[in-house]
């Protein structure tokens, strides 16, 4: 990242910079401070869930970075009223997808398949899910759970290891790794609901995309989620932590097929409103403000 900015610091006339707040955070204010000494103009894009830890333990270095910036963007309306009052001028675009990449599957019948797509990490709290798949095989002993994100051999991944040797879950947990979005967008088909077990959160584009693809969410009500998705109507939302609110959730959705498809189809209605088509403009209109002809 830095290698280009030099490279191309005499021709670049923007850098627009993901800001994420896990060990991430370093990359982005690394690219600031290269973009503030270049005097190129920058576009801060506000999307890790712990940012506002970030700033709280680091208020002279970020106010320092962001201030800087003509605007910055945030995804949703959380982060823009958690940081509007630090004179900072915010405006929402929110995340996209592009709708031509996800097949939508109704789901008439509902089975106790259970996807999670996320980093294997502690803030993403995986062994909620393990957690959470046991109180449901009380009901439905074959109920599978399926893991889709990169594993770190840390102790959280050894954690889960053990849970699911202890309770023989083998053929009940499978954990693929990181897959590229295609692959595990078919490995969707599989499954019948769509489990988030996040501690912190902003808007996370895994929802979006397991509303693209009709799987019914049920998720924590952590950060920015409760703003994208309205509970009982685009998904089921539970307090971080329980499982036995969680399983509550999943086994409503499978008892009451009726409502696991409602619930499916309004968030499908409203990733429609977002799809790449509608925000993409946003995104020309405001480097078209900043004075900037953008090359499309």
């Amino acid at each position: 990242m830095i290698l280009i900015i030099i490279k191309s610091k005499n021709n670049c006339k923007l850098i627009i910079v993901d800001v994420f707040s896990t060990q991430a955070f370093l990359f982005a204010v690394i690219v600031i401070f290269f973009a503030i000494f270049f005097k190129i103009p920058f576009i801060p894009v506000l999307r890790g869930g712990y940012l506002s830890k970030r700033f709280k333990s680091y208020p002279r270095l970020t106010n320092y970075l962001f201030s800087r910036s003509r605007i910055i963007i945030c995804p949703s309306s959380f982060f823009k009223k958690k940081f509007e009052g630090n004179r900072f001028l915010i405006r929402i675009i929110p995340n996209y997808i592009d709708l031509e990449n996800y097949n939508f599957k109704k789901r008439i019948d509902l089975s106790p398949n259970l996807l999670w797509v996320r980093s294997i990490h502690s803030i993403y709290n995986p062994i909620m899910a393990i957690r959470a798949l046991m109180i449901i095989r009380k009901v439905y002993p074959d109920a599978k759970l399926c893991l889709v994100g990169p594993i770190k051999e840390d102790a959280i991944f050894s954690d889960m290891k053990t849970i699911i040797k202890k309770f023989r879950l083998e053929n009940n947990v499978k954990m693929t790794g990181q897959l590229s979005k295609k692959k595990w967008a078919k490995l969707s088909e599989d499954y019948d609901v769509f489990i988030n077990t996040s501690n912190v959160d902003n808007t996370p584009v895994t929802l979006l995309e397991s509303m693209a693809l009709g799987l019914p969410i049920v998720s924590t009500n952590v950060g920015g989620i409760p703003d994208l998705v309205k509970n009982n109507e685009m998904g089921i939302l539970v307090n971080k932590d329980k499982e036995e609110e969680m399983a509550r959730g999943i086994l409503h959705l499978i008892r009451n097929p009726n409502i696991s498809q409602l619930i499916a189809s309004n968030a499908y209605n409203y990733v429609n409103q977002i799809d790449k088509k509608n925000i993409i403009p946003q995104w020309l209109t405001l480097i078209n403000e900043m004075g900037i002809n953008p090359q499309v």
